[in-house]
């Protein structure tokens, strides 16, 4: 197998598969209304917020999960009570690959990308399929 050029691998960073269009929700907001923010905005993840600050992010992965397979009233049910605290993050100068290691081992699809302590976008593994099938067309 041969090495990347240095073009390559500048191509190869978060920054270049990322979403930067962030979708976000309050942390009241119910399951339901989170699931009309997926299928408006055609996206897998979210970001909550508690005023101006992320609190957490909700996958449609963590919603059937955590929320409808459970039982939860999505009428009723805020997001709160699903959505994941702990945010795991990627910067945006990182290589796409350290994002597949990082959704491998948490199990996750989503990541949270900042640029110098900022959240600026969201990669998911749709995005990483979307950077193999670049890798391979070339």
């Amino acid at each position: 197998m041969t090495q990347p050029d240095a073009d390559q691998t500048a191509r190869s960073t978060i920054k270049n598969y990322m979403q930067d269009d962030v979708q976000t929700v309050t942390v009241n907001v119910t399951l339901k209304e989170v699931s009309q923010v997926f299928a408006a905005h055609g996206v897998g993840a979210v970001l909550v917020k508690d005023g101006k600050n992320y609190v957490g992010i909700v996958s449609d992965k963590r919603l059937t999960r955590e929320g409808i397979a459970k039982g939860l009233n999505a009428e009723t049910t805020p997001v709160r009570a699903i959505m994941r605290a702990n945010m795991l993050t990627i910067e945006t100068d990182r290589p796409v690959r350290e994002a597949q290691t990082m959704m491998k081992s948490h199990g996750v699809h989503h990541l949270v990308v900042t640029e110098q302590g900022g959240i600026v976008g969201i990669v998911s593994i749709t995005d990483l399929i979307r950077f193999y099938t670049d890798f391979f067309d070339e």
